[in-house]
């Protein structure tokens, strides 16, 4: 593995770096605060998207994957950014066949599912980049994933596109029982966060609140706050 590839893993996968404990335990007290919100309604899928690109919603989505497995929950992962996929970088994977090849009926749910080097995470990658992921997240073969996956596992996390750009994430919001929404420090206008928050609440989501990204505090790097 090359210099650079260690640094950037290390910047994405920080809860499993042993030099990040600060900012690992900011991922696990969202963690608890997310099963906190599942005391009356069971969450079994979350949405992780964000106003715009840039302000860290792979990121976030992939450490609360890893914070929910070292829990002991089984936990997949499931990249539907198929505009702009990242999880299978940060997991050195290949991208040949996912959750677009499975939507489309080229493949079968068991041969997309990767299992990873951490205990009680697997990851679906989004797949070959199809020219309608729109249409595909919103189709009843999608629905039928959702089925399939929830009788698996404890927790299904969707890194989804950005929600002001592309309308996948309103979709995805609609078959999940949360939405987290992540905001960046000195990046993400107040307005667009509003927009954001009325976009997903116009889609009937269950939005359970934000998170914000960046922002340098003497002890809490990010944190969780509620909608």
């Amino acid at each position: 593995m090359t210099r650079k590839k260690k640094k950037e893993r290390g910047v994405n996968l920080i809860t499993i770096e042993r030099k990040s404990k600060q900012a690992s335990e900011q991922f696990r007290t969202i963690r608890s605060n997310i099963n906190f919100a599942s005391i009356n309604k069971e969450l079994k899928s979350l949405v992780i998207t964000s106003p715009h690109s840039g302000d860290g919603k792979t990121m976030t989505a992939t450490n609360l994957a890893i914070v929910f497995s070292q829990e002991g929950k089984k936990v997949l992962l499931v990249d539907a950014d198929m505009r702009k996929p990242t999880i299978h970088h940060m997991f050195r994977l290949m991208n040949n066949n996912g959750l677009s090849n499975y939507l489309v009926g080229q493949q079968d749910i068991n041969s997309i599912i990767n299992p990873t080097y951490l205990t009680d995470l697997d990851i679906v990658t989004s797949g070959i980049i199809p020219p309608n992921p729109s249409e595909l997240l919103g189709s009843i073969q999608m629905e039928k994933f959702m089925t399939s996956v929830k009788e698996r596992y404890d927790i299904i996390i969707f890194d989804t596109p950005p929600v002001l750009v592309v309308t996948d994430s309103t979709l995805l919001a609609n078959l999940c029982d949360g939405v987290l929404l992540v905001i960046r420090a000195k990046k993400s206008e107040i307005s667009d966060v509003k927009k954001a928050k009325e976009q997903l609440k116009y889609a009937g989501a269950n939005l359970l609140g934000a998170i914000l990204n960046g922002k340098k505090l003497p002890q809490d790097s990010y944190y969780y706050i509620k909608g």
